[in-house]
């Protein structure tokens, strides 16, 4: 199952009148929000849905500075290593904790957001070019899906469920992905668009 930014029951209070007790749709709407969940993150480079204590090896390059595009909000172990290594296995060696620093620092970044970058203080543990240089394990992601991301993904569940449901041939493609009521949807100069672009790797920044 992908990632789904909003819940089953969330749309479904969104699309029927109050009172109405309807499963028929169900397993539809939890395609479109699945697909709406995966095309929003896509838009904005970023993953919304909080992936608590995750473990992920990642490429460095000589210096001291490591990014995280999907954003993280705590560093349980920060291991790196001094050449190229396996995607499985691999020697690594532990950077002590207090040489770890998320940057932009707490009071740079916008209430809820994770920091972007790992940034390894001192000359100890410092970075090589390599490939699967470093593995970090700790809690990625904000810690819950904001808000206004929920609510863009709403519309765009909504908005898919019913030019279906009008019969709009374009609102679901070939491979079960939506094309053309999303692509209108997310177009440059849209509201939808300008709300995602806020998120973008190197955004949160107060």
């Amino acid at each position: 199952m992908a990632d789904q930014l909003v819940t089953l029951a969330q749309v479904k209070a969104r699309i029927f009148p109050v009172g109405l007790v309807d499963v028929t749709e169900d397993t539809l709407l939890t395609d479109l929000i699945e697909q709406a969940s995966d095309y929003i993150q896509g838009l904005a480079g970023r993953k919304f849905i909080p992936e608590p204590a995750a473990t992920y090896i990642t490429d460095t390059s000589a210096g001291s500075v490591i990014s995280v595009r999907r954003g993280i909000r705590a560093v349980t172990t920060l291991e790196v290593a001094s050449s190229d290594q396996p995607d499985t296995g691999g020697t690594y060696t532990a950077v002590d904790a207090a040489d770890i620093l998320l940057r932009p620092a707490s009071i740079d970044r916008k209430p809820g957001w994770p920091a972007t970058r790992i940034l390894i203080r001192g000359s100890a543990g410092r970075l090589t070019t390599a490939l699967n240089g470093a593995r970090i394990v700790g809690d990625f992601g904000f810690v819950s899906t904001p808000p206004i991301v929920q609510a863009v993904a709403l519309d765009a569940v909504a908005t898919a469920y019913t030019a279906k449901a009008a019969g709009d041939s374009d609102s679901i493609g070939a491979d079960g992905s939506p094309v053309a009521v999303w692509a209108k949807m997310f177009s440059e100069g849209t509201d939808q668009r300008a709300i995602l672009d806020r998120f973008r790797a190197g955004a949160g920044i107060a």
